[in-house]
């Protein structure tokens, strides 16, 4: 028997799911990181409390959902029948009344939640966003430094490291909002999770996201396009990486969009391996 079970609160969630979702940590990085962010601050990611949903099976813990308002539902990987466990959620979801725009998870979860969504919705169609990879580092290779040096950003920077976070999101094909763009990088600068890779002034960003109980997350990655093709980023994920794993974390995960090949193969130089395939899709009006 199938039970979704909403929580008020993300340390509420962690306490009955994050022993399941760190089974898989690195596939799970993202709905783990959104749970640690939000039990720390419920409003971190906007003004409407988050929607945080675990599945068990038998009182035993599948899987874990969440979304935070107005971006799409995060799924994380679901251990037993996916097409079950997702009827029962969406069923969940409409009894509820939640508005979704999408959704991101591992490839057959997300793909699966997508098909039982729109069924039956008149006037609504499904654009797939983005095809990814998670990759995972437990290790960093030597690779040759292009010229500069890692560093942290710094505040009297934060006009030009908002230029970058924007034009990042642009190419992402998710315009972020300027107000969101200027707190975001404000805060990354104040807890030095954003880094600048400087050769005579900065020339690419690399940042720290989510981080977990034993890993964390690599990301943005961003070299504005007159600096690219100098290594600059490679050179700031590699250093970035081995900093991390010197401090403690046992892995490091990224996620990559496959429609770039040059991206996946540089990261996989570095050190990093695919642990699964994830889909970002949204629900349209037609």
């Amino acid at each position: 028997m199938v039970e979704i079970r909403s929580h008020s609160q993300a340390g509420e969630l962690i306490s009955l799911s994050g022993a399941y979702l760190e089974q898989n940590e690195c596939e799970n990085n993202l709905p783990i990181g959104l749970v640690y962010r939000l039990a720390e601050d419920p409003y971190y990611y906007g003004s409407e409390l988050p929607l945080l949903l675990s599945i068990l099976e038998h009182g035993r813990v599948v899987g874990v959902v969440v979304m935070t308002s107005p971006k799409r539902i995060v799924l994380s990987r679901i251990d037993t029948d996916i097409q079950a466990a997702i009827v029962h959620l969406v069923r969940h979801l409409r009894r509820i009344d939640v508005q979704i725009p999408g959704v991101v998870g591992p490839a057959v979860e997300a793909q699966t939640f997508s098909d039982a969504w729109v069924e039956g919705m008149l006037g609504v169609s499904v654009r797939l966003s983005r095809r990814m990879r998670v990759f995972e580092a437990k290790t960093v290779a030597n690779l040759p430094l292009s010229l500069g040096k890692m560093r942290f950003a710094r505040m009297n920077e934060h006009s030009l490291m908002v230029q970058w976070i924007v034009a990042f999101s642009e190419e992402l094909g998710e315009p972020v909002n300027l107000e969101d763009a200027k707190n975001r990088v404000e805060k990354l600068i104040n807890d030095q999770q954003l880094y600048v890779w400087d050769h005579d002034g900065p020339v690419s960003i690399t940042g720290v996201s989510r981080p977990m109980r034993n890993g964390t997350t690599i990301g943005p990655v961003y070299t504005p396009p007159e600096h690219r093709g100098k290594g600059y980023a490679t050179s700031c994920v590699m250093l970035l990486t081995k900093k991390l794993l010197s401090d403690g974390y046992s892995f490091c995960s990224l996620y990559t969009d496959l429609s770039n090949p040059t991206s996946n193969s540089i990261y996989m130089k570095i050190g990093y391996v695919p642990i699964g395939d994830a889909l970002e899709l949204d629900f349209l009006p037609i």
